[in-house]
């Protein structure tokens, strides 16, 4: 597909069909992130951890589950979300992670060269992999909500159970998996997003 056609089909999936994604799949949605620009080419800088044991994805959900009971902040969070009346409705069964077959986290070595350019690079990184999956006709979701917890309680950050590499942070996740609909191009308004010319 071109990729105006790829762009008007990515969306935010957050409904699985429970189905594993096989390794070639996960390989593919990798190379992706490895193609994608990363500041002075330092990509050692960057770290993929695929997580698909759904034990260690309950644990990394933990403090999200605590932080979701705030009903007035969930509302305001997620006000935009295509299911956000069934995410209010939901008690204790709350997935951050939507039941994907695999999170994929984008951590980041910590530095102060450049201070805040980590950002820049896993988003990168992570849009290229979100974007690989439209292209494969699998669905991903860009995963904030439960890494942000953990860094808000701290006595259930369990981000120590990525094991990621000495002095790196997991700032980012990409749930992915199958989907039951394919993805359809969406009539999207190019003026969505304010322009000044000068």
């Amino acid at each position: 597909m071109d990729f105006f056609e790829l762009m008007q089909k990515r969306t935010s999936s957050r409904k699985f069909t429970g189905e594993a994604l096989t390794e070639e799949e996960i390989n593919q949605i990798l190379k992706a992130g490895a193609l994608a620009p990363v500041g002075s080419n330092r990509y050692g800088n960057v770290h993929l951890t695929v997580v698909t044991d759904k034990a260690l994805l309950k644990k990394l959900a933990e403090a999200s589950q605590i932080r979701r009971s705030n009903t007035k902040e969930m509302a305001a969070i997620i006000n935009n979300v295509s299911n956000a009346d069934e995410i209010l409705e939901q008690a204790n069964s709350y997935d951050p992670f939507y039941d994907a077959a695999a999170v994929i986290f984008v951590s980041h070595r910590k530095q102060d060269l450049e201070p805040n350019i980590q950002w820049c690079d896993v988003t990168s990184v992570t849009m290229a992999m979100h974007l690989a999956t439209v292209e494969m006709g699998l669905g991903s979701c860009y995963m904030w909500f439960a890494l942000d917890s953990m860094r808000r309680i701290p006595e259930l950050d369990h981000t120590d159970l990525l094991q990621l590499p000495e002095d790196f942070e997991p700032l980012l996740g990409l749930a992915v998996g199958h989907i039951e609909e394919p993805l359809k191009e969406r009539d999207i308004d190019p003026m969505r997003i304010g322009r000044t010319f000068l």
